[in-house]
Order: structure tokens, then C-alpha cells, then sequence
């Protein structure tokens, strides 16, 4: 329940923007823009994080919120909590997804088992990031029925390396998204797109974690906030813009991520001018303990992963989620070559699962012992430096 209750905070568009947008907090993960009823708020790709297009009087203020009452962006924002300057606790989201909280053996989220997995088709593992996995549960979907589209990130048209939100509606386009972008992108925007543009029903969302967690506020907001006084139409069409994108949402995958980087930083600045490789040359990035960059030819360039660090969005210094701990099924190449990590955590996602192994899109293994220690240092890492950000940013308060 987001409705406030003693000693706790509404969720309100001004909070949002005092607390999230203007401190930095801000992730650009989109679900505001998504779920805003009036189209008022927008996105910039560019500074990834969204703005008021029609203020009344500044840059920060939303004349539907002050003028018929509204918020439905802020029950849509995962860093925004009911206590000050905190975002939505993962163990209430655990609740609005999975209908319980982790347990103390689940120190990665709820989970119903991990294991490793990989396309069977080997074309798909030699285009794909780490083995395919991903792609293949959304294969095997799409040939199921169970979904209609996908919204994925996907290179633009311009440049390969400039990741762009995109809506796949057939699993032969697959193939053309299967990789990795380590520049950021809001995928929920694809979402609203799938929804809104193409009428689909069954939508599979594929992000990082932070737009996992959009999701999930989204999905777990109670709509008592919306009140009467607004008006029969307005009530219903806030209502009907928080819901209709996530209950549309029949598969959520989380992909495994410590940051993404900014654009012109890391593309610009390090690959370009510092390293001397040309944008249009690059076909696969990875991160392996250190950045791997692989050229049209074949060529691959290593360097260290502290180099470009240096470019990482700032924003993601706030995220506790390695994991993306509130997806279906969560996935990620940590200590591995050619497979991928699987972290099954819901129903809906075991069945997907299971249709891909059964019906010979994926083959499986046990995860490692080796493995589940990497993952555990992962989460705990991130978790740590979020929590140091948080404290930072309160005592300059």
C-alpha cells in the first residue's frame, strides 16, 4: 500500500522532483514519463532524466498537479519513498510482485533457483552477449503465444553503440537487439509504445534494474490517492495510465548491472579521443573485470574497467540492485564466457523458463558454488555503495 499512513510521507509530484530529479537521484528509468496521464512530463536521452514540457511558472512545476491534483508520476518512481530523501524499500516491493518478502537464506531476493543457461542454436550464441539465454526465453515466448512484443533496447539507426528504446513485435527480430549497451536507455518507453502505437496485450520488458524497479512501483501502487475531487474523467484517466502499462507486462527480465555510462563520456571521450577507436568500428562490448571492445575484423581491445568508471553515470551511485531483484527472471554473464546466469524468481517466469528448456531452446547447468559467491559480492557491493551515497547526500542536507 503507497497510501501514507502515520508518520510516513505522501508520494507527491513536488517530492519527486525536490527529492529525486533535482538532488540527482534521478535514474532516467522513464516510468514517470510512461504513466503520466497529460503528457506533461517528458524525457531528455541526453541528460536522462525527465522534465516538465509545459510548466507554469519554472521548470519543476506541473500546472495538472497544482491545478486538479495528479502524483500519478511520483506512485510510478521507485527512488521515491515515504520517508524522506529514501527510495521504495526492496522488501515492499518484494511483496507487490512475488506476494511475500525474501526469506534470510534469499540474500539476492526472492528466488525459486539459479542455474546457467545458453541457446542451443549456436548462431545465436556466437551474435549474443553472453550465451543467448535472453534471447531465447523471448523466442520461445513469442512461439508460444504468450507474448505479442517486446520492449528492448536496440541500436539506433545512426549508431550501433547509441542504444535507442525499442518494441519487437516477432521473435525473428530478435536478433537484431540480442547484444549488451553499456550507455544507458529507457526501455519503459518502449513499453508505452507497445501499449499505445501497436494496441499489444502480452508485453515481455527486458531493462536493468532500475526500470525493473519502476515496474514494480508501478504495479504496487494503490490507487486510493486518487481522489473524487478530481473529477469523474480525470480520475479515470489517471487511474487507467498507472496500471494499463505494467498489467500489460506478462514477462519481466532483469539484466544484471553495477552502472551504465554516459554517452559522450564514455563513447566520445574515452573510446574515441582516448583510445583512438572509431564508434562505427565497434560491434560487442563487454565486461569481463576489465572493458573487452570488439572491432568489425575481429579485433579485440582490453582495457582496465577502472579507466572507464570514470564515466559512469553518477545517478547509478544510488542504485542497491545488482541483481535487478524484482524481475521474473533475472540474467548476467558475471564469471562467465559463453553462458549466462539465471536467477528464476517467480511463477510466471519458472513456466516461461521451463517452456524454453523443454521445448530444446535452452540448455541448463548448475550454477557453481564459485558463481553464486560472485553474485552474492556483486549485490552485497552495490548495496554497500548505494547505502554510502545515501548518507552523503543526507548529511549535506
Amino acid at each position: 500500500m503507497i497510501e501514507a499512513r502515520q508518520g510516513e510521507l505522501k508520494r507527491t509530484f513536488n517530492r519527486m522532483m525536490s527529492e529525486v530529479v533535482r538532488t540527482g537521484r534521478c535514474c532516467g528509468c522513464s516510468m514517470c514519463v510512461v504513466t503520466c496521464p497529460y503528457g506533461v512530463i517528458k524525457y531528455n536521452p541526453l541528460s536522462t532524466s525527465p522534465y516538465i514540457a509545459r510548466p507554469k511558472a519554472g521548470s519543476y512545476s506541473c500546472p495538472i498537479s497544482e491545478e486538479i491534483g495528479c502524483d500519478v508520476c511520483a506512485n510510478a518512481c521507485g527512488r521515491l519513498g515515504t520517508a524522506y530523501m529514501k527510495p521504495i524499500r526492496a522488501e515492499e516491493m518484494d511483496v507487490w510482485v512475488f506476494g511475500r518478502k525474501r526469506q534470510e537464506y534469499e540474500p539476492c531476493g526472492v528466488k525459486r533457483f539459479v542455474c546457467i543457461g545458453r541457446s542451443t542454436n549456436p548462431a545465436t550464441v556466437s551474435n549474443a552477449q553472453d550465451g543467448g539465454a535472453v534471447t531465447e526465453i523471448l523466442r520461445c515466448a513469442f512461439h508460444k503465444g504468450l507474448i505479442d512484443g517486446a520492449a528492448v533496447a536496440g541500436p539506433s539507426d545512426k549508431l550501433w553503440l547509441n542504444p535507442v528504446p525499442r518494441v519487437v513485435t516477432s521473435a525473428e527480430e530478435l536478433t537484431k537487439t540480442a547484444k549488451s549497451w553499456y550507455t544507458y536507455c529507457a526501455t519503459p518507453m518502449a513499453l508505452k509504445e507497445a501499449v499505445d502505437r501497436y494496441g499489444l496485450k502480452k508485453v515481455a520488458l527486458v531493462g536493468v534494474p532500475c526500470e525493473i524497479s519502476g515496474y514494480a512501483t508501478a504495479l504496487g501502487s494503490d490507487t486510493g490517492f486518487i481522489t473524487a475531487e478530481r473529477g469523474e474523467k480525470n480520475v479515470e484517466r489517471q487511474k487507467r495510465h498507472l496500471k494499463q502499462y505494467v498489467e500489460s507486462v506478462q514477462l519481466t527480465i532483469g539484466l544484471f548491472c553495477a552502472g551504465t555510462f554516459v554517452f559522450d563520456g564514455f563513447i566520445r571521450e574515452y573510446l574515441y579521443e582516448k583510445l583512438g577507436i572509431k564508434p562505427e568500428e565497434v560491434v560487442k562490448i563487454n565486461i569481463k573485470g576489465k572493458l573487452i571492445i570488439e572491432l568489425k575484423g575481429g579485433e579485440k581491445i582490453e582495457t582496465p574497467l577502472a579507466e572507464a568508471k570514470a564515466y559512469q553515470r553518477p545517478q547509478c551511485g544510488y542504485c542497491a540492485d545488482f541483481s535487478a531483484e524484482h524481475a521474473d527472471i533475472s540474467a548476467g554473464g558475471i564469471g562467465l564466457s559463453g553462458w549466462t546466469m539465471l536467477v528464476i524468481r517467480s511463477a510466471r517466469g519458472e513456466r516461461i523458463f521451463k517452456h524454453a528448456v523443454e521445448s530444446g531452446y535452452l540448455e541448463i547447468k548448475p550454477v557453481s558454488e564459485q558463481g553464486i559467491n560472485l553474485l552474492k559480492r556483486f549485490v552485497y557491493a552495490q548495496r554497500k555503495r548505494a547505502e554510502e551515497h545515501y548518507i552523503r547526500i543526507l548529511h549535506k542536507k
